[in-house]
């Protein structure tokens, strides 16, 4: 008679330990993969907050580093935070200006022709802040004429006679563009204000509804109020210093630049 050889099975309790371990092992491989997968969408999220906050700052700093020297104002007295100046778009040296008796037009080294030439202003020795935005007849400022000036030969035209409050040190006198406002609203809210009317009281914010340039950037950290723009003019030993102060915060995550950026403040 053939006899076949005795086999053996799983009792329950070994099928339930099996049970339990692989359970176990799963959960933490499990967890593994949901915290790995975690921190990298936290890391991506960073990320993109770290670029929106570098681009912002990027894009400010360099039109602040192209500014008109003295014509930097901050205002962060209310709920709008704003920061204000004139941007350079040209410039040369001139022989003389209309000093002692309002002229139309003086003659200067060939230079280049303004970016926006129909609303260009010619400043020179912009010495003082207050003296730019109030745009007086004698001042540092006047409106560019672009139909009658002659760039190639360095013949420049005023809209209407114009006295020049002081000569420049170095006969250099500047043209710019209409003033330029970054604003920052308690929406969060970053915004570039352009082609609006110079005012004697820096307007907070300008009109106009302004070029959106990031979001989500807070205003108050941990109850503590937020300066995003903070000025320093410059002295007889050093440049004038704009410090950048921006922090953004998206579902919970939040990144902090702070950037300084050198204002020359050679009229």
């Amino acid at each position: 008679m053939r006899r076949f050889p005795r086999q053996y099975g799983f009792t329950l309790v070994e099928m339930v330990v099996v049970i339990v371990v692989l359970g176990a092992i799963s959960a933490g491989t499990a967890m593994y993969i949901v915290r790995s997968m975690e921190a990298y969408s936290d890391t991506v999220r960073r990320d993109q907050l770290t670029s929106t906050a570098r681009i912002a700052v990027e894009k400010m700093t360099r039109e602040l580093r192209n500014a008109l020297p003295n014509s930097i104002r901050v205002d962060n007295s209310g709920g709008t935070h704003c920061i204000e100046f004139f941007p350079v778009q040209s410039g040369s040296s001139y022989e003389s200006v209309p000093r002692t008796a309002a002229n139309i037009s003086f003659s200067a080294v060939d230079y280049i022709a303004p970016q926006t030439p129909a609303t260009a202003y010619v400043a020179v020795y912009p010495y003082s802040t207050s003296s730019l935005y109030d745009k007086n007849n004698p001042g540092p400022l006047a409106d560019y004429d672009d139909g009658n000036s002659d760039p190639a030969n360095g013949e420049v035209y005023l809209t209407s006679s114009h006295r020049f409050t002081h000569d420049s040190p170095r006969k250099r006198f500047f043209l710019t563009g209409p003033p330029v406002s970054y604003c920052l609203g308690t929406d969060g809210n970053l915004r570039r204000y352009q082609g609006y009317s110079i005012n004697s009281v820096q307007p907070i914010p300008p009109a106009g509804s302004g070029a959106l340039l990031a979001e989500n950037l807070q205003l108050s950290d941990g109850g503590t109020a937020v300066t995003p723009f903070r000025y320093d003019p410059g002295s007889l030993q050093r440049n004038g210093v704009v410090t950048l102060d921006l922090r953004v915060r998206q579902d919970n995550e939040w990144v902090r630049l702070l950037h300084e950026v050198q204002i020359r403040n050679v009229p």
